[in-house]
C-alpha cells in the first residue's frame, strides 16, 4: 500500500458548488461594485516639484571658512520637519486657495478648504536619495539635499500651477530660516566676544597683581635667591679675623666656624643642601624629606645632654644680619613653587580665554561673511531641480491597487459566505449524517430532480385535464381514469373489501374555481417520477431500492401497512409516499396510497380522478370503502383521497371507523402494502395517531433544508420497534461526488466500466493485469 499523502481540495469546492448561488451572486456583485468604483469614485491628479541645495558660489576658504575634504552630508533630512511646517502654515495655504480658486463652493473655498489642502500636500525627501548608497545604472541621480513637494488635486493643471508656488514659498522659506539662523549667530558671536574680552582683561589685572605681590619669590627670582644664600653661608663660615680676640666689632664674642670634618661642619652641608633642594622641589619631595631627617640627627649629636646650647649671637651683630638675610632668601625660596603654580593657573585661565576670543573672532567673521554673501544672493540656497509637470493620469484612486483590493475582498467574502451558510446549516447533508444521528435504521436519499425543480418555480403546468376539487368544490373535464370497473390490478371490485367498484359517481367533472383553485396553484401536486411516461430514471431507480428495502424489512417484520411522516411541511413527503407506492405497484406488488392529511390534502391532484367521498367520508360513515377507493393510471396502485377537509381530525383518525379500515385494508389480498400520507408531525399529532394503526413508520427530511433538532424530535415521536428509516429528500449530492460517480455516455459505466479508465482496454491500465 502507498504511503503518499493526497491533499484534494474537492471537499472545499463542494461547500462552495452547494451554495454557488450566493457565491455566483457575491462574486458578480462585488466585481459590478468594483467596476462602478472605478467609474463613480472622483479622480484626483499629483504634480510634484524637485528641489535641491544649492551651495555658496564663492569658495569656502575664500570667505574664512576651512574648506570641506568631504561632500556636506544630508543636512536637510534633519530640518525637513521644520520647513515643512513653515511652507505650510495657514497664512500660506489661504493665500495660495485664493490665488488659484481651490475648493470652491458656490464661488467661496469650502470650510475646512485649508484643512484639505494640508491633507494633500506631501513633502519628502526622494527615495533615490534615501537609497543613494546603494545606487543602480538605471537610477536617477540626485543631489544629497534634495527634497519632493507633491500636491494632489481633481483638476490636473491647478495640481501643477499650486506645486510650483509649493516650491516658490519653500525657497522663499529657506532663505528667511539661512537670514534669521545668521543674524543669530552674528548675535550671540558679538555677546560671546565681548563677554570673552572681558575676562581676558581681568586676567592680565589677576596676573599683574600676582607679580607685584610675589616679587622676590617668583620663579625667575629662584636662582638669585640661591646664589645670594650660598654667598650667605660662605661668609657666615668665613674663618675669624683674629684667633686670640673672637669677636666681633663691637666686643661681642663670635661663634667658632665649623671645622672641616666635623658634625657642624655636615650640619652646615646639610642645610645649604636643604635650601637647595626648596628651592626646587616642595617639602614632600623625598629628598627634602630625607636631608630634614639628617639635620634633625646631626642636631641632636651635636647638642648633647649637659652641654650648654651655643648662645645666639646679638641681634645687632653682623652675624645674626647675615643669617636674618639667610633665613629671608630661604623663605622666599619655598615660597617660590607655590607662587607660581597660583601665577601658572592663571596664566592658563588667560590662555584658555585667548583661545576661545580667538576662535569667536573667526566664527564672527565667517558669520559676516556668509551675511554678506547671501545678501548679494550667492550664499547657499535652495534652487528648483525638476519644475512640477502636467500629469497626465490620476494618481487616484490606484486603478490596480483598486481593482486587486476590490477583487481579493470579493473573493474573500464569496468564499466566507457558503462556508459560513455550510458550517451553521443544521440539516442533514448526506446518508451519513443520517447514519451518524440515527443508528440501525434505513438511510435513503432521494435525489432532487431538476424537473421538479422548474415545476415548483413555474407553477403547476396547465393541463388538458384540469384536477377534481374536494367534496363539493366541484370538479371539471372527462375522468381519464379507469373505467371498466376493474381495480388496480385488474381483479373484479365486491363490496366487502376485497373488490371494488372505482368507475365514479358521475363523470362529469367541473374545473376547480375561486379559493381552490388558487389552493391548487400554489400548493402543485406531487409529480409522479417513479413510474408513467414521465418517469425520471435517477429518481425512479432509488424509488425502487426504497421499495426493495422496504419489501425485504416488511418480510422481516411482518409489516403492510407504512405511515410516511414529516417534521414539517414542504420536505416532500407527499411525493415520497406517492412515488414509493408507485415503485411497489410496478414493482408487481399492489399497493394503496391512502391520504391521511385531511386537513391540507394533496394526492388527489396526482391524478385526474373523479370526486368521492374518500377517507373522510369512510369515518364519517357516509360511504363505503368500495366506494372511496380509486384506480389511478399506474398499474397495481390505487388511490384512498381524503375526501375532504375537517378540523376534526384526531378525533375521526383516532375513532373506531379508522381501526375498521385498517382491518379491511390489512385483511385485502389486492394490497400487499399500503402507504399512508399524514400531516406533519411536530404540528399536529395526526401522524402519531396514525402509526399507531401502521406497521411501519417513514420519516421523511428534506436535505440541506430542515434542522436535524426537528427531524430528531420527530423521529424521537415514534416506535423504535415500527421505526423502518428516514428517508433524506432532495438530495444533491457533492459536485466531486457527482463528477467521480456520474454515468458515462453511451452505456458507460463511469471510470470502472468496461470501456472506463481501470478497464483492460484503457491506455492507462497496466500491462500485467491485461493477462
Amino acid at each position: 500500500m502507498s504511503n503518499q499523502t493526497f491533499i484534494s481540495i474537492g471537499p472545499y469546492w463542494d461547500v462552495i458548488h452547494r451554495h454557488r448561488t450566493s457565491f455566483y451572486f457575491t462574486l458578480v456583485a462585488g466585481l459590478v461594485l468594483t467596476a462602478l468604483a472605478l467609474v463613480w469614485v472622483p479622480k484626483e491628479y499629483t504634480s510634484s516639484v524637485m528641489l535641491g541645495v544649492w551651495h555658496t558660489d564663492i569658495q569656502s576658504n575664500l570667505i574664512g571658512a576651512e574648506p570641506q575634504n568631504a561632500p556636506a552630508n544630508t543636512h536637510l533630512e534633519s530640518r525637513l520637519e521644520a520647513l515643512s511646517e513653515e511652507t505650510v502654515t495657514h497664512g500660506h495655504l489661504v493665500e495660495l486657495i485664493s490665488k488659484q480658486g481651490l475648493y470652491l463652493r458656490d464661488g467661496k473655498p469650502e470650510p475646512g478648504a485649508a484643512g484639505q489642502m494640508a491633507g494633500a500636500i506631501s513633502i519628502s525627501i526622494p527615495e533615490s536619495v534615501l537609497q543613494s548608497k546603494t545606487p543602480n545604472r538605471w537610477q536617477r541621480l540626485l543631489p544629497p539635499d534634495a527634497v519632493e513637494i507633491s500636491f494632489q488635486y481633481r483638476d490636473p493643471a491647478k495640481a501643477q500651477a499650486v506645486a510650483n508656488d509649493l516650491g516658490n514659498v519653500m525657497i522663499d522659506e529657506y532663505r528667511k530660516e539661512l537670514e534669521r539662523h545668521n543674524a543669530e549667530t552674528i548675535k550671540l558671536l558679538s555677546s560671546e566676544l565681548d563677554e570673552t574680552r572681558g575676562k581676558l582683561a581681568e586676567s592680565q589685572r589677576q596676573i599683574k597683581i600676582l607679580k607685584e605681590k610675589y616679587r622676590g619669590s617668583l620663579p625667575q627670582d629662584l636662582a638669585d635667591n640661591v646664589k645670594a644664600v650660598e654667598t650667605l653661608q660662605l661668609q657666615l663660615e668665613r674663618p675669624a679675623l683674629s684667633a686670640d680676640n673672637k669677636t666681633n666689632a663691637s666686643g661681642a664674642a663670635l661663634p667658632d666656624a665649623p671645622k672641616p670634618n666635623t658634625p657642624d661642619a655636615a650640619l652646615a652641608a646639610l642645610q645649604t643642601r636643604l635650601v637647595a633642594l626648596k628651592a626646587q622641589y616642595s617639602d614632600e619631595y623625598p629628598e627634602v624629606i630625607e636631608t630634614k631627617s639628617q639635620i634633625a640627627i646631626l642636631e641632636k649629636e651635636i647638642v648633647k645632654p649637659g652641654e650648654q646650647p651655643v648662645v645666639a649671637p646679638a641681634p645687632d651683630s653682623a652675624t645674626a644680619l647675615i643669617q636674618q638675610q639667610i633665613a629671608d632668601y630661604q623663605r622666599a625660596i619655598a615660597e617660590t613653587p607655590a607662587h607660581e603654580e597660583a601665577i601658572a593657573a592663571v596664566n592658563r585661565d588667560y590662555a584658555i580665554l585667548s583661545s576661545r576670543y580667538n576662535d569667536l573672532s573667526n566664527l564672527f567673521f565667517e558669520a559676516r561673511a556668509d551675511e554678506a554673501v547671501l545678501e548679494r544672493g550667492q550664499g547657499e540656497r535652495l534652487q528648483v531641480l525638476q519644475p512640477a509637470s502636467l500629469p497626465m493620469n490620476p494618481s487616484y484612486p490606484n486603478r490596480a491597487l483598486l481593482i486587486g483590493g476590490g477583487v481579493a475582498v470579493t473573493l474573500l467574502i464569496a468564499l466566507a459566505i457558503p462556508f459560513g451558510l455550510f458550517y451553521t446549516d443544521t440539516s442533514f447533508k448526506d446518508t451519513d449524517d443520517v447514519r451518524a444521528e440515527f443508528a440501525d435504521v434505513n438511510a435513503i436519499v432521494i435525489s432532487r430532480v431538476p424537473e421538479i425543480e422548474r415545476h415548483d418555480v413555474n407553477g403547476a403546468p396547465e393541463s388538458a385535464e384540469a384536477p377534481l376539487a374536494l367534496p363539493g368544490n366541484g370538479a371539471a373535464g372527462e375522468s381519464s381514469a379507469i373505467g371498466n370497473g376493474q381495480s388496480a390490478n385488474g381483479d373484479q371490485a365486491t363490496a366487502d373489501g376485497e373488490s371494488a367498484n372505482h368507475n365514479g359517481a358521475n363523470g362529469n367533472l367541473q374545473p376547480l374555481t375561486s379559493r381552490a383553485a388558487r389552493f391548487a396553484r400554489r400548493y402543485p401536486a406531487p409529480p409522479l417520477v417513479a413510474a408513467g411516461e414521465d418517469m425520471v430514471s435517477s429518481a425512479a431507480d432509488e424509488f425502487q431500492l426504497l421499495a426493495f428495502k422496504l419489501r425485504s424489512w416488511a418480510a422481516q417484520h411482518d409489516a403492510k401497512v407504512f405511515v410516511v411522516a414529516s417534521a414539517i411541511g414542504g420536505e416532500g413527503k407527499s411525493f415520497v409516499a406517492l412515488n414509493l407506492a408507485a415503485a411497489l405497484a410496478v414493482s408487481g406488488s399492489g399497493a394503496l396510497l391512502i391520504d391521511g392529511d385531511i386537513r391540507a390534502p394533496f394526492q388527489h391532484y396526482a391524478f385526474p380522478v373523479p370526486k368521492v367521498a374518500g377517507l373522510l367520508g369512510y369515518l364519517q360513515g357516509t360511504s363505503e370503502f368500495a366506494a372511496t377507493v380509486l384506480p389511478t393510471p399506474v398499474p397495481g396502485l390505487s388511490l384512498l383521497p381524503s375526501g375532504g377537509t375537517s378540523n376534526r381530525a384526531p378525533e375521526y383518525l383516532a375513532s373506531t371507523k379508522m381501526d375498521e379500515l385498517m382491518n379491511i385494508v390489512k385483511g385485502s389480498g389486492a394490497y400487499q402494502y399500503i402507504i399512508i400520507d399524514t400531516p406533519p408531525a411536530l404540528l399536529v399529532p395526526d401522524a402519531q395517531i396514525l402509526a399507531r394503526a401502521g406497521d411501519g413508520t417513514i420519516v421523511v427530511t428534506a436535505a440541506d433544508s430542515t434542522s436535524r433538532a426537528a427531524t430528531t424530535k420527530t423521529f424521537l415521536m415514534f416506535d423504535p420497534e415500527t421505526l423502518f428509516g428516514v428517508v433524506l429528500n432532495r438530495f444533491k449530492p457533492s459536485y466531486s461526488t457527482f463528477r467521480s460517480e456520474r454515468y458515462g455516455r453511451y452505456g458507460r459505466y463511469g471510470r470502472y466500466g468496461r470501456y472506463g479508465k481501470y478497464s483492460k482496454y484503457s491506455k492507462y491500465s497496466d500491462p500485467e493485469l491485461n493477462e
